[in-house]
Protein backbone atom coordinates (compact mmCIF):
# COMPACT_ATOMS: atom_id res chain seq x y z
CA UNK A 1 0.00 0.00 0.00
CA UNK A 2 0.81 3.39 -0.52
CA UNK A 3 0.27 6.75 1.69
CA UNK A 4 -1.54 8.06 -1.15
CA UNK A 5 -4.60 5.38 -0.93
CA UNK A 6 -5.13 6.56 2.27
CA UNK A 7 -8.23 8.88 2.06
CA UNK A 8 -9.61 10.66 4.78
CA UNK A 9 -9.79 14.48 5.21
CA UNK A 10 -9.04 14.69 8.53
CA UNK A 11 -5.39 12.22 8.23
CA UNK A 12 -2.25 14.47 7.69
CA UNK A 13 0.11 13.57 4.97
CA UNK A 14 3.08 12.53 7.39
CA UNK A 15 0.32 10.35 9.24
CA UNK A 16 -0.90 8.53 6.09
CA UNK A 17 2.80 7.90 5.13
CA UNK A 18 3.24 6.66 8.91
CA UNK A 19 0.42 4.33 8.71
CA UNK A 20 1.57 3.01 5.36
CA UNK A 21 4.60 2.16 6.35
CA UNK A 22 3.40 0.46 9.41
CA UNK A 23 0.78 -1.53 7.52
CA UNK A 24 3.63 -2.19 4.83
CA UNK A 25 5.62 -3.59 7.41
CA UNK A 26 3.04 -6.01 9.18
CA UNK A 27 0.59 -6.75 6.57
CA UNK A 28 2.38 -10.12 5.57
CA UNK A 29 2.48 -11.26 9.25
CA UNK A 30 -1.65 -10.62 9.78
CA UNK A 31 -2.14 -12.13 6.39
CA UNK A 32 -0.53 -15.31 7.59
CA UNK A 33 -2.04 -14.96 10.78
CA UNK A 34 -5.43 -15.06 9.51
CA UNK A 35 -4.80 -18.07 7.37
CA UNK A 36 -3.27 -20.00 9.70
CA UNK A 37 -6.10 -19.36 12.44
CA UNK A 38 -8.65 -19.67 9.55
CA UNK A 39 -7.49 -22.90 8.37
CA UNK A 40 -7.20 -24.46 12.16
CA UNK A 41 -10.62 -23.52 12.97
CA UNK A 42 -11.91 -25.26 9.64
CA UNK A 43 -10.23 -28.40 11.37
CA UNK A 44 -11.53 -27.62 14.72
CA UNK A 45 -14.52 -29.66 16.38
CA UNK A 46 -15.91 -26.78 17.90
CA UNK A 47 -14.79 -23.89 16.00
CA UNK A 48 -14.23 -21.04 18.83
CA UNK A 49 -13.63 -18.46 16.34
CA UNK A 50 -16.20 -17.13 13.16
CA UNK A 51 -14.67 -18.58 9.95
CA UNK A 52 -16.80 -16.45 7.70
CA UNK A 53 -15.69 -13.34 10.02
CA UNK A 54 -12.27 -14.18 9.33
CA UNK A 55 -12.73 -15.01 6.02
CA UNK A 56 -14.27 -11.46 5.30
CA UNK A 57 -12.00 -9.63 7.38
CA UNK A 58 -8.98 -11.17 5.60
CA UNK A 59 -10.35 -9.95 1.98
CA UNK A 60 -11.60 -6.75 3.11
CA UNK A 61 -7.68 -6.28 4.60
CA UNK A 62 -6.24 -7.68 1.03
CA UNK A 63 -8.46 -5.01 -0.62
CA UNK A 64 -6.84 -2.50 1.85
CA UNK A 65 -3.58 -3.02 1.03
CA UNK A 66 -4.42 -3.08 -2.74
CA UNK A 67 -5.82 0.40 -2.22
CA UNK A 68 -9.56 -1.13 -3.62
CA UNK A 69 -11.62 -1.59 -0.56
CA UNK A 70 -14.64 0.36 -0.61
CA UNK A 71 -16.84 1.32 2.53
CA UNK A 72 -19.70 1.22 0.74
CA UNK A 73 -21.08 0.34 -3.15
CA UNK A 74 -20.84 3.73 -4.63
CA UNK A 75 -17.63 4.80 -2.97
CA UNK A 76 -14.43 5.32 -5.07
CA UNK A 77 -11.69 2.32 -3.77
CA UNK A 78 -9.43 3.48 -1.05
CA UNK A 79 -7.55 2.65 2.35
CA UNK A 80 -10.28 3.14 4.85
CA UNK A 81 -8.66 4.04 8.35
CA UNK A 82 -11.56 3.36 10.16
CA UNK A 83 -12.69 -0.19 8.53
CA UNK A 84 -8.95 -0.51 8.64
CA UNK A 85 -8.74 -0.13 12.57
CA UNK A 86 -11.83 -2.63 13.49
CA UNK A 87 -9.61 -5.30 10.83
CA UNK A 88 -6.44 -4.88 12.91
CA UNK A 89 -8.42 -5.13 15.62
CA UNK A 90 -9.88 -8.76 14.77
CA UNK A 91 -6.28 -9.79 13.89
CA UNK A 92 -5.33 -8.77 16.94
CA UNK A 93 -7.95 -10.85 18.99
CA UNK A 94 -6.82 -13.95 17.00
CA UNK A 95 -2.95 -13.90 17.38
CA UNK A 96 -1.11 -15.14 19.76
CA UNK A 97 0.44 -12.86 22.87
CA UNK A 98 4.00 -14.47 21.89
CA UNK A 99 3.64 -14.06 18.26
CA UNK A 100 7.16 -12.61 16.85
CA UNK A 101 5.14 -9.82 15.44
CA UNK A 102 2.40 -8.85 17.94
CA UNK A 103 3.96 -5.79 18.89
CA UNK A 104 4.38 -4.54 15.35
CA UNK A 105 0.76 -5.28 14.88
CA UNK A 106 -0.58 -3.45 18.11
CA UNK A 107 1.42 -0.22 17.55
CA UNK A 108 -0.45 -0.19 13.80
CA UNK A 109 -3.22 -0.60 16.18
CA UNK A 110 -2.40 1.86 18.16
CA UNK A 111 -1.84 4.42 14.77
CA UNK A 112 -5.09 3.57 13.46
CA UNK A 113 -6.87 4.21 16.54
CA UNK A 114 -5.46 7.53 16.89
CA UNK A 115 -6.23 8.57 13.55
CA UNK A 116 -9.61 7.71 14.10
CA UNK A 117 -10.25 9.06 17.44
CA UNK A 118 -8.63 12.70 15.67
CA UNK A 119 -11.19 12.72 12.83
CA UNK A 120 -14.21 12.14 15.34
CA UNK A 121 -12.85 14.94 17.09
CA UNK A 122 -12.18 17.17 13.84
CA UNK A 123 -15.43 15.67 12.71
CA UNK A 124 -17.69 16.63 15.94
CA UNK A 125 -15.77 20.22 15.71
CA UNK A 126 -16.60 20.86 12.00
CA UNK A 127 -20.38 19.73 12.66
CA UNK A 128 -19.95 21.95 15.51
CA UNK A 129 -19.01 25.21 13.52
CA UNK A 130 -21.17 24.52 10.73
CA UNK A 131 -24.30 24.50 13.49
CA UNK A 132 -22.74 27.65 14.80
CA UNK A 133 -22.83 29.37 11.51
CA UNK A 134 -26.59 28.79 10.54
CA UNK A 135 -29.35 31.01 11.97
CA UNK A 136 -32.01 29.51 14.42
CA UNK A 137 -34.92 29.66 12.41
CA UNK A 138 -38.39 29.09 13.81
CA UNK A 139 -40.48 26.67 12.78
CA UNK A 140 -44.56 26.72 12.32
CA UNK A 141 -46.05 23.17 13.86
CA UNK A 142 -48.58 22.64 11.44
CA UNK A 143 -50.83 24.45 9.50
CA UNK A 144 -53.49 25.96 11.46
CA UNK A 145 -55.33 27.14 8.36
CA UNK A 146 -56.38 23.19 7.27
CA UNK A 147 -57.02 22.34 10.80
CA UNK A 148 -59.23 25.02 11.57
CA UNK A 149 -60.82 24.36 8.76
CA UNK A 150 -61.31 20.49 9.55
CA UNK A 151 -62.29 21.40 12.79
CA UNK A 152 -65.45 23.72 11.25
CA UNK A 153 -66.24 20.93 8.79
CA UNK A 154 -66.66 18.30 11.99
CA UNK A 155 -68.44 21.02 13.66
CA UNK A 156 -70.86 21.28 11.46
CA UNK A 157 -71.83 18.06 10.24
Amino acid sequence: MIATEVKNRFVTEPQAQHIADRWNAVYPAMRTILDDVIRAQRGAGRPTFDVADLERVRREMGQQDRGTFKACTRSPGAFSVSHAFSQVRTVVSVTSIGHPDAGAILRLCAELADAVAEAGVASRAEREAARATVPAQQVDGGRRERADSEQTERGTR
